[in-house]
């Protein structure tokens, strides 16, 4: 070998083995960063016979488990969903109030009912009255603040599906753009992970890797959403069923035209997915199932208090007892204002209503054991086992997620103890090769001055 080709050789070892170095010293210094895939360092033998004779390296992204990949995505995309839909229905829940403190309707509605049999007990107390008012009111509120719960989680989904439908858009945008580079950059690798892990919490997606990594990524059921030629984006639309649309993007003009006016079913997953069938599906159930209680509640006190009669009146009572507003029900004003017109003497026939006459409040109290009743416990309870098993079904899908996170980052995330060791390896090859530059530097002074 002549010291030219032995020079070469220990050169290229020299430049090899820095690029391995810087390689692995970003790899230590990125051992916590999210979705950075540790660099690998892949050496190739170089040579020209007679002439070179060297080493060669190429420095790579760690190849990702597809598999791990794909349930990464399809996990992160459940868990999101149900986590949408549990901490909503959680938010529900809590207008309910904590266990012990009774302010739910149902157990509201129960108490108004017991105020009205203490009044058929002194039906001439005003002060019982007040109460029995107070009582009913307070039930009525209950339903009204459960209500408001469901539409204020209504409104609050619309917002966010607004607003998640445009960060999606802007990750699919930012996925076109980077498969340009990626090619030729193991950082835009990384930055095309990081969005995709997050669009993966956003709607359920379905990606394939060409081997410059370059991606395609598509919905569950296929529909194109980004890939190098060109991106799509979600359109939302609120009203009385929320829809998301899917439209296609010129790249240079930003021009949107709309390929399909409602995707609904092709984004089950993730958070815009459980949104929408937050906003779709649960909350319209949950409303229909409390505004039905409070529904049956006000007819079945109306139907028994058009039988009674106020103290010296024959006739039944005109007024409604419950009156309804938009479909918010609550105690008529005029008897909230003054106690002594609720009307619960239930007189014979042309007889005059008396003061000691509580029957009327006897047949209002004895709706405690009615339909209405059994209705509103019933509408308390199906709230709360909705929100339970949200929960419970969230939290599991969560702890799924995160199983499959650590295997994913066990497979091509970084580990400290084997790039140290990578380290001191490549440190000792690169002093090596710098010892035989100076070898050969020695020999040709000795050729030099025996010259």
């Amino acid at each position: 070998m002549s010291l030219t080709v032995a020079l070469n050789t220990a050169v290229s070892g020299l430049f090899a083995n820095q690029a391995a170095i810087a390689a692995t010293s970003e790899n230590v210094a990125n051992v916590n960063t999210p979705d950075f895939s540790r660099r690998e360092v892949n050496f190739f033998t170089d040579a020209i016979p007679g002439q070179f004779a060297g080493v060669s390296v190429e420095i790579t992204r760690a190849g990702a488990d597809r598999f791990l990949q794909s349930a990464g995505f399809a996990s992160q995309s459940d868990a999101a969903s149900l986590s949408a839909i549990a901490d909503a229905l959680a938010r529900v829940e809590a207008s309910l109030g904590t266990p012990g403190d009774n302010a739910d309707f149902a157990t509201a509605l129960s108490e108004a009912y017991a105020s009205f049999a203490e009044l058929s007990a002194a039906p001439n107390s005003i002060a019982a009255k007040a109460v029995a008012i107070s009582k009913l009111e307070a039930a009525f509120n209950a339903f009204s603040r459960t209500l408001g719960a469901i539409d204020a989680e209504a409104t609050a989904a619309d917002a966010r599906l607004d607003a998640q439908t445009a960060r999606a858009n802007q990750l699919l945008e930012d996925i076109f753009n980077l498969n340009q580079i990626v090619p030729d950059s193991n950082g835009a690798g990384d930055e095309i992970d990081a969005r995709l892990n997050e669009l993966s919490t956003l709607i359920n997606i379905s990606v394939s890797r060409a081997e410059d990594g370059r991606v395609t990524v598509s919905t569950g059921d296929g529909r194109l959403l980004a890939n190098a030629g060109g991106y799509s984006a979600l359109t939302y639309t609120g009203g009385a069923t929320a829809t998301v649309g899917l439209a296609t993007v010129d790249p240079a003009s930003g021009a949107q035209t709309t390929s399909a006016a409602d995707i609904n079913a092709s984004i089950a997953g993730g958070e815009i997915g459980g949104l929408l069938q937050l906003r779709n599906a649960e909350l319209p159930t949950l409303r229909a199932i409390v505004g039905n209680a409070a529904r049956s509640a006000a007819n079945d006190i109306n139907a028994a208090y058009a039988l009674n009669a106020s103290v010296g009146q024959t006739g039944p009572a005109t007024t409604p007892l419950i009156v309804e507003a938009n479909g918010v029900f609550s105690v008529n004003a005029a008897i909230v204002a003054d106690p002594a017109q609720l009307a619960i003497a239930r007189p014979s026939a042309g007889q005059p209503g008396g003061a000691n006459d509580g029957a009327g409040a006897g047949a209002i109290a004895a709706l405690g054991n009615g339909a209405s009743t059994q209705t509103a416990a019933e509408a308390v309870t199906q709230i709360g086992a909705a929100a339970r098993i949200a929960g419970e079904q969230g939290a599991t899908a969560q702890r799924f997620a995160e199983e499959i996170e650590i295997r994913r980052l066990s497979e091509g995330g970084v580990n400290l103890d084997e790039e140290l060791s990578n380290l001191i390896l490549f440190q000792r090859s690169y002093n090596a090769n710098a010892r035989v530059i100076a070898a050969v530097d020695e020999l040709y002074q000795s050729l030099l001055s025996i010259l």
